[in-house]
């Protein structure tokens, strides 16, 4: 049976659906309106080190810095539900630095986005498979939670490839794209077919209603981050979206 609350990386999600980096989650009220929103759990903007301040910018990098998060998510936390937090390091060095600094403030899932196309520039995580295995396994040795790896929609190395560097690594969680398709599937299915399964799956992007939330989840996605939705009609999406999705499922049998 499909499961609206799933546990992902032995964490327990009150609902299955979530805002991606980024999407209303860089400030402290957009935080809080998040934690009090019908959301499964709060995912931060992509933090880093030091700010980044770009005024005319919507989801780019811009963000206050890792302090500004270190003294918010305490309060954001009495929310009770799971903080997801997205790190953009652009150094291994850095990334260790930040997620650890975010896990003992209180994230229960440090989520490195290697969508960034900046990560890529000076992080290259997918010059290779065993480049790509050492930044990730050098986080997950250092963290103290669960460590969820961001897929870019366009990868240069095989899913597979992939697939067996998280597993080796083991990363329990990955956030893949639902709409890159991969040999007839998108990039979310095809990682959880590279993966076996093994994997745990939370989809990105390509969902606006409760129907088509479905449809991924019935895929074996455990999980969908919201972003466009979010961004267009604020944190009452999930509301929305909680509705439909019960009426789906209830259509479907």
């Amino acid at each position: 049976m499909l499961s609206t609350a799933p546990i992902i990386a032995g964490i327990s999600f009150p609902f299955c659906l979530m805002n991606a980096a980024g999407a209303l989650s860089t400030s402290r009220d957009e935080l809080l309106a998040l934690a009090h929103s019908e959301s499964g759990a709060i995912v931060t903007k992509s933090i880093t080190l030091s700010s980044v301040l770009d005024p005319g910018a919507r989801c780019g990098r811009e963000n206050p810095g890792v302090r500004y998060y270190l003294d918010l998510l305490p309060e954001v936390r009495r929310a009770g539900k799971p903080i997801v937090a997205s790190v953009a390091g652009f150094t291994v060095e850095d990334c260790i630095h930040i997620a650890q600094a975010l896990a003992t403030a209180g994230a229960d899932l440090i989520e490195i986005n290697c969508n960034d196309p900046h990560v890529h520039t000076h992080l290259a995580p997918f010059a290779s498979p065993q480049r790509f295995s050492e930044i990730v396994s050098a986080l997950r040795r250092a963290l103290p939670v669960p460590l969820a790896v961001k897929l870019p929609s366009s990868l240069p190395l095989p899913l597979v490839d992939v697939a067996a560097v998280l597993l080796d690594a083991g990363v329990p969680a990955v956030i893949a794209h639902n709409t890159s398709a991969d040999s007839g599937l998108t990039q979310a299915q095809a990682i959880l077919q590279a993966s076996g399964g093994r994997l745990e799956v939370i989809g990105v992007g390509g969902v606006s209603s409760g129907t088509e939330a479905v449809a991924v989840l019935r895929s074996g996605v455990k999980a969908i981050q919201i972003g466009s939705a979010v961004v267009r009609e604020g944190v009452g999406v999930f509301a929305r979206l909680k509705r439909e999705l019960a009426d789906s499922l209830e259509l479907q049998g």
